[in-house]
């Protein structure tokens, strides 16, 4: 790759605080390959996420694209397999649907070049219907793309359709924004049952399901589909966020499945830490646990 453009995106956040690197590998793309690898280390996958969103500047679009680039040949050239996370808002759906376009494919051909993946994030609400019309656009151009769906939205039951028509591949959660009771199930009972409603027909149709949620239910149940269904090992995977539940990575790993554990970076890491912490309250006592004892 070029080395004429500087693949860090410019913030005024020089590091991540202690309280918030729990959940965040690092500030560069070489701290968080250099997580995937310990990861590796231990049987377990990664795929690294450069945090932010909504881009609104399109030189910042270009960086992003170019660091996105980056990363897939990072891992790959430390022999782990290339496996990123993206978010459109990123690559200028905030600006220009042509735009976007034209960035992720430039991401996509990259991926495919070292036979990787690439996840297209799922943001809020508003982006749905985009996020899955550019992922069906993609899955006819490239082998690397596979979206995220939500569990908690009301309309994931017809995308999951869509999703299995285009190439089979996601990753199914429960879903981390907060959205209106028009557009989403609002109770957890709810959202784990619907959850389950989808990933047992998923782990029958789909290409490659990746089960993302830290849930025993839904990991117990997820178990029970994939043995009772004989699913291959290289048509599913779990998946958990750095930071949360590392026994489990282990756990998991262990009983011969696939662990993959999604690792974020950079300095945009407000947005993402401040989710984390609104999820679990468990992820709130951690942190004043350790303010307490700095």
């Amino acid at each position: 790759m070029s080395n004429e453009l500087n693949t860090e995106i410019p913030q005024n956040d020089a590091s991540v605080p202690f309280y918030a690197k729990r959940f965040v590998a690092g500030i560069s793309a070489t701290q968080a390959v250099e997580v995937a690898q310990e990861l590796s280390s231990r049987g377990i996958a990664s795929t690294l996420d450069l945090l932010g969103e909504n881009i609104k500047e399109a030189a910042e679009v270009e960086v992003c694209a170019a660091a996105y680039i980056d990363l897939l040949e990072q891992m790959h050239n430390c022999g782990l397999p290339p496996y990123i996370s993206i978010k459109l808002t990123m690559l200028g759906l905030d600006l220009s649907p042509q735009l976007c376009r034209e960035k992720l494919n430039t991401v996509l051909a990259a991926a495919d070049s070292v036979h990787g993946r690439v996840a297209f994030d799922m943001e809020g609400s508003d982006y749905t219907e985009r996020t899955i019309s550019l992922y069906e656009e993609s899955a006819k151009l490239y082998k690397s793309p596979e979206i995220v769906l939500q569990a908690y939205l009301h309309r994931t039951v017809s995308d999951v359709q869509r999703v299995i028509a285009a190439n089979g591949r996601l990753r199914l959660c429960k879903g981390a924004y907060k959205e209106p009771r028009q557009h989403a199930l609002q109770k957890m009972k709810d959202i784990r049952r619907n959850y389950l409603e989808l990933l047992e027909p998923l782990l029958e149709q789909a290409d490659r399901v990746c089960i993302a949620t830290h849930d025993d239910a839904i990991i117990e149940a997820a178990e029970k589909f994939i043995k009772g269904l004989k699913v291959g090992k290289d048509r599913y995977e779990f998946q958990m966020l750095y930071g949360l539940r590392e026994k489990s990575w282990e756990r998991i790993a262990k009983k011969g499945h696939n662990m993959t554990v999604y690792v974020p970076y950079g300095t945009s890491w407000q947005a993402y830490f401040a989710r984390r912490l609104a999820e679990r309250k468990e992820n709130v006592f951690f942190i004043l646990k350790n303010l307490v004892r700095s």
